[in-house]
């Protein structure tokens, strides 16, 4: 994955985040059902997309407990 990318995924809000690794396990589904029947033509974009879903979901997890700070340091 690209710098840009990245740092465009990285720019999301949340639910453009959570809308994205939807799509992400769509792909990696279709990917794993057609490698059952035939061989992919590129077997390692299964572990890239997998990669980056990992990445997407730190950066919401990193989201969240930035929210939950924020929110705490407000009331508190």
């Amino acid at each position: 994955m690209k710098r840009k990318d990245k740092e465009n995924l990285k720019n999301m809000s949340s639910a453009e985040l959570e809308s994205h690794i939807r799509d992400l396990e769509k792909k990696l589904f279709q990917m794993k059902f057609k490698r059952v029947s035939a061989p992919l033509e590129n077997p390692l974009e299964i572990r890239s997309i997998r990669r980056e879903m990992s990445m997407v979901r730190t950066w919401l997890k990193e989201k969240e407990t930035a929210k939950a700070k924020t929110e705490v340091t407000a009331n508190g």
